[in-house]
């Protein structure tokens, strides 16, 4: 039997902070001058450094990224105290796919800006894609720091150990986070999913259901909700909760993988085939998957 795989609740969008936001958004679209001196000996003119900045602002506007580097760099060399131009360096490193030189802006944005959780959880993010997970939670770690009540540092940083394994702490900060923001969605189905994993069917199943309840179109709180049903034999419900579910959000694989188990279960081999096949079609099948598939189209010949 294929093996399912849990998503992991969406994150939330929140890759830049408001204030960041607005800086960027500013900076790249009216071209709004940032009140700051060059260091003595930069050799950089008010003129060189207003050229510099529209050409830096049109090129980031357009996606020009690879050719925003150069003018972004000169200006972050003569203001390297400006947290507003590392940001603008690291937003450009991340588009070019260079997460190393992203992560080191990230780094000294953290250092230098008067509101360093507004580098979170991206300085994280540049880590997890170098595949350096321990480096990218102990960046979260530290972004959870700078403000420890701040439900997106709980929810992330709950997130990133759940995703590495660490299941046991991922469900205590889902815990303290949803008790401090019960309305903070992502953090309840966090929970819900951890208690599933723990073996703790009958918690998770309450917990998925308040989300549920509160919010009917929560796909992520539908999957866990219909999974513990699953596991506690209420099949009716179980199915009824995928179905929703996929039908909400049909290129979720899990509803597909979790629906073709149960079809496959019930000796429905045409449902079990469709659904299997469907979660190879939006990419989220593996090589087990499609030898089901293959071993289920013998049974109907």
């Amino acid at each position: 039997m294929t093996r399912l795989k849990l998503r992991p609740a969406a994150q939330p969008q929140r890759l830049i902070a408001p204030t960041l936001a607005l800086a960027v958004f500013y900076g790249g679209l009216f071209w709004v001058r940032i009140p700051t001196a060059p260091v003595p000996g930069s050799g950089l003119e008010e003129a060189e450094s207003r050229r510099l900045q529209d050409e830096s602002a049109v090129l980031r506007r357009f996606g020009k990224w690879e050719r925003a580097v150069a003018p972004t760099l000169k200006l972050h060399t003569a203001y390297p105290e400006s947290h507003i131009y590392i940001a603008q360096l690291a937003e450009i490193y991340a588009h070019l796919g260079r997460h190393r030189e992203e992560a080191a802006m990230w780094e000294l944005f953290l250092e230098r800006s008067p509101a360093p959780i507004e580098g979170c959880p991206q300085i994280a993010e540049a880590y997890r894609k170098q595949g350096m997970a321990v480096k990218s939670i102990n960046a979260l770690e530290r972004c959870l720091a700078i403000d420890p009540t701040n439900p997106d540092s709980i929810f992330n940083l709950a997130h990133a150990l759940e995703r590495n394994g660490e299941i046991e702490k991922s469900a205590a900060l889902y815990a303290r986070g949803f008790s401090a923001a019960p309305n903070y969605w992502d953090l309840g189905v966090g929970l819900a999913r951890a208690r599933l994993r723990q073996g703790r069917v009958a918690e998770a199943r309450r917990i998925a259901g308040q989300i549920v309840g509160q919010a009917p179109e929560n796909v992520d709180g539908l999957l866990v909700l219909g999974l513990a049903c699953r596991r506690q034999g209420d099949r009716p419900r179980a199915r009824s909760y995928l179905e929703k579910g996929a039908h909400l959000s049909d290129r979720y694989a899990d509803f597909h993988l979790a629906l073709g188990q149960m079809a496959e279960e019930d000796s429905n081999v045409d449902s079990a085939i469709r659904h299997y096949q469907k979660a190879v079609d939006v990419g989220q099948g593996n090589s087990d998957l499609a030898s089901r598939i293959e071993a289920l189209k013998k049974v109907r010949q």
